[in-house]
């Protein structure tokens, strides 16, 4: 991984690195601390046990007389250990003069304590501890000092110590974490490959990674996303291929019709007529094309909305009703759900699964006979929980080699009269898939042809309705 001042591995190497530093340094200053305030406070009891040792034997302390010579005394320990080189120091005072002393003498004088209690006294780059008592009610006042440099260093060799231990600790975490975060990121940085080689023609998918549960969910999400976008500009390629190719022939058309009513002003009115007619029907032409290729993008880019309950049974019913208004010569018969059973319910899209129907219906009226009989029919299979809906025309039908081919978009049949764009059955094909059921092309019983979509049921359809409580459908043309 190229290491870069933000990169993600570097950032974490210092902020855990400063974090352990942190830790690590409040732990040994805590412990420092604690180490010293031991030491200050037993040499505190020290102190006091030495007074009350020299207390007791004041008056020897008085007749061995004063005591400030050089420090090489080398007598017995008489006073709580207070000797020559053992670093403290015994003073006996009266009317602000030291009248006796004994132990340690430091090179300069110390000065004489101010209050009763324990004091600290710095002088010539040497620390003493002092706790001075009153002796008796004569005035004579009694100080015992102990020299704390050996303290002091302690304190100054500990807070070294954890100081080095600190940098240690920091460089070790340092050192370990990039190792480790090298292999925990080993996944996202095979991502961060895979998406940076990502370009418009790519199809290969992101590296999948288990783990850690961050980056495996960070990958899967990730293809899927590029997984819709290239639906979407696979969707939006062939949208842009489909309408150049089939646009350019009534675009073509349309362009020479206009051409010729320009160059000819004064055209005979039948022969304008014509013209103008041929331009209403190309421009329908194009208009439906534009319609059929915009809604077959949108479903190759699954740009749907949210799925909901869908009751066939009632939208049979409006889609035959405007298909007799549509079609007013062909006669439109819709078999009833049988009474007392359950509503005819699938969970979709109504206005995918009413395009279809509709598609359907129009075929069945422009590729039958022209005054022919459309019967549709909508059954419940509960065994398999799947519903069927049936459309029937008694038009020429198509040969069956030609009817796998026929759901293939811009395709039409060699016995068909009528114009269209190719586009119906696709469109059936497309939605009947995106519903996740099945779309068959078959022959009727009249000759003619014979549709079967079949979708999933609901799991929980509804009760049974009253529309279909006559037995028929909406007809045309009777």
């Amino acid at each position: 991984m190229k290491l870069t001042p933000r990169s993600l591995r570097s950032q974490i190497t210092a902020a855990v690195a400063v974090l352990v530093t942190v830790v690590v340094a409040l732990a040994g200053l805590v412990i420092v601390a604690r180490i010293d305030h031991r030491d200050r406070t037993d040499l505190d009891r020290q102190l006091a046990a030495r007074a009350t040792k020299v207390r007791q034997d004041a008056d020897k302390l008085l007749d061995k007389g004063d005591h400030t010579g050089t420090g090489t005394d080398t007598g017995g320990d008489d006073y709580g250990g207070l000797l020559a080189g053992s670093q403290s120091l015994v003073r006996l005072i009266y009317d602000g003069q030291v009248i006796a002393q004994r132990g340690e003498t430091p090179p300069t004088a110390l000065p004489l304590p101010t209050r009763d209690g324990y004091a600290t006294i710095e002088t010539d780059g040497q620390t003493w501890r002092s706790l001075t008592e009153l002796l008796g009610t004569e005035g004579d006042r009694l100080e015992v000092l102990q020299d704390i440099d050996p303290i002091e260093r302690r304190l100054a060799d500990n807070t070294a110590i954890v100081a080095a231990v600190t940098l240690f600790a920091a460089l070790i975490t340092a050192a370990g974490v990039w190792l480790v975060t090298r292999i925990i990121l080993h996944p996202l940085q095979r991502l961060r490959v895979g998406a940076l080689a990502i370009s418009a023609d790519t199809t290969e998918p992101l590296p999948a990674a288990t783990r850690p549960q961050e980056v495996a969910d960070l990958s899967g999400a990730l293809n899927t996303m590029l997984d819709q976008l290239r639906t979407t500009m696979e969707a939006t390629r062939r949208f842009t291929a489909d309408a150049g190719h089939e646009l350019r022939t009534p675009l073509t058309s349309l362009g020479m019709t206009i051409e010729t009513l320009q160059r000819n002003p004064d055209l005979p009115v039948h022969q304008r007529t014509r013209a103008l007619e041929a331009m209403r029907i190309e421009y329908s032409r194009i208009t439906a094309l534009l319609t059929g290729l915009q809604t077959l993008a949108r479903g190759d880019a699954h740009a749907l909305p949210e799925r909901t309950p869908v009751h066939l049974s009632e939208l049979l019913d409006e889609a035959v009703a405007h298909a007799s208004r549509r079609h007013p010569a062909v006669t439109y018969r819709l078999a009833a759900v049988a009474p007392g059973t359950v509503m005819v319910t699938v969970t979709g899209w109504p206005a995918g699964l009413r395009l279809a129907v509709d598609n359907l219906l129009d075929n069945a009226a422009l590729h039958g006979r022209s005054d022919g009989t459309v019967d549709i029919h909508l059954s419940h299979d509960t065994v398999g929980n799947t519903v069927r809906v049936t459309i029937r025309d008694d038009g020429p039908g198509i040969p069956p080699d030609q009817r796998q081919a026929m759901k293939g978009r811009f395709t039409r049949g060699t016995r068909t009269r009528s114009p269209g764009s190719g586009l119906g059955l696709a469109l059936v094909d497309q939605q009947v898939h995106l519903h996740h059921g099945s779309f068959r092309l078959g022959e009727s019983p009249a000759g003619g042809l014979e549709v079967t979509i079949a979708l999933p049921a609901a799991d929980r359809p509804g009760p049974a309705g009253e529309h279909a409580a006559d037995g028929g459908a909406p007809t045309a043309g009777a």
